[in-house]
């Protein structure tokens, strides 16, 4: 049964609705994970809550993350319009690129003391009964790192992601939407970090962006080891 005419404008104009609905979705998610990582929400909490639970902020801010993530995700719409699938080459190709974005997150994370972003240390911490001011709150001179992944780019992470999401072999208009999201999110992330840290480093981050570049690395720039 052939559609009429008509069907076609009418099918892409709900399919580009959904899309809206959906990024619109991903900023609200995007939006809160942003509040909740902001100084000032970090030095009210750390105002309310005292040091010793403070330090099990990341834990909660690791949950609150996961969970939103998933109501987003639950209320998404579903768009299973198939965009492109990639011939073989192409597609190894890809998948070769997310494999490094992952194995960039992953060292990423091992050169940052990934459990301790995640909260877990701490937990472990808490429940081993450690005394309270050994449960330290985040501190970015002294957690500064420029070894490991972060020699090699600035913001590893951050590319380590965009590769993920942008090296997609198949894509539906779903996975596109979330894709741009969160390119476009990171990307934004990435330049807010940069004002933060050098405004919190000072000269420190000022030597070691002349080293080192932000997103693409290069021959010849390299943080001092």
């Amino acid at each position: 049964m052939i559609a009429p005419p008509e069907a076609a404008p009418a099918a892409l104009a709900q399919a580009m609705d959904g899309a809206g609905y959906a990024f619109g979705l991903w900023c609200g998610w995007g939006l809160l994970h942003s509040i909740l990582a902001a100084r000032r929400v970090k030095a009210a909490f750390a105002l309310v809550l005292g040091p010793a639970r403070f330090a099990l902020y990341p834990l909660g801010y690791t949950l609150i993350s996961i969970w939103t993530f998933w109501l987003a995700w639950d209320k998404a719409p579903d768009l299973p319009q198939l965009l492109w699938d990639a011939p073989l080459a192409l597609a190894l190709l890809l998948r070769t690129l997310q494999a490094a974005g992952l194995a960039l997150l992953v060292w990423a994370g091992l050169s940052v003391h990934g459990l301790k972003m995640l909260g877990l240390r701490q937990l472990a911490d808490a429940l081993r009964g450690r005394p309270a001011e050994v449960l330290d709150a985040p501190d970015p001179a002294r957690d500064f790192v420029v070894t490991g992944a972060y020699g090699l780019v600035r913001h590893p992470m951050h590319v380590g992601g965009v590769l993920i999401l942008a090296c997609a072999p198949r894509q539906t208009l779903g996975g596109l939407v979330f894709a741009v999201f969160g390119c476009l999110y990171m990307l934004l992330g990435t330049c807010i970090e940069e004002r933060r840290l050098a405004a919190e480093l000072g000269r420190r981050w000022t030597d070691y962006a002349a080293r080192v570049p932000m997103l693409v690395p290069w021959p010849g720039r390299r943080a001092d080891r």
